[in-house]
Order: structure tokens, then sequence, then C-alpha cells
């Protein structure tokens, strides 16, 4: 059975992958090389949505409770 072969080269934020494959009928191999530029700030994402949640939890007045009424609204409840 044929199985590929395959390398990982990490350089920053890119990686270069190589894929060794079948033989050909004169000998060679074939080789199939991909480069993906930033590909691990794929990995940003969710480290930013994670921070934002935590930012978001450390809101006082999401924690408190029931918003008090703005200081217009106040004034005319004194009056009356």
């Amino acid at each position: 059975m044929v199985t590929t072969e395959a390398a990982l080269l990490t350089r920053g934020a890119s990686q270069l992958y190589v894929s060794l494959g079948d033989t050909t009928n004169d000998g060679g191999v074939t080789a199939r090389i991909y480069y993906k530029p930033l590909v691990l700030l794929i990995w940003f994402g969710p480290v930013l949505m994670a921070f934002g949640g935590l930012l978001s939890l450390s809101d006082r007045r999401l924690r408190v409770g029931a918003p008090r009424p703005a200081k217009a609204l106040r004034g005319l409840q004194a009056a009356e």
C-alpha cells in the first residue's frame, strides 16, 4: 500500500508543507510543496475572542443588577 510522507517547517507565522507521494514510471517521486503565509494567525482569533469575553465579564455595570433610572427621570419623579 502506498502512503505519503509529510514534513512541516514553521518560520514565524508561516508554514511550509512538503508532501512526498507516488513514484512515477521513470523512477521519480511526486512532491507537493505548499506555502501558507500567516497561517498561525488563525489562532489569534480565538485568543482575541476569549480576551473579549473576559473583558466583558469585568464590566461592573453588568454584574450589579438592574440599571438605575436616568437623571432626567429621577427629577420628574421627585416633582410629582
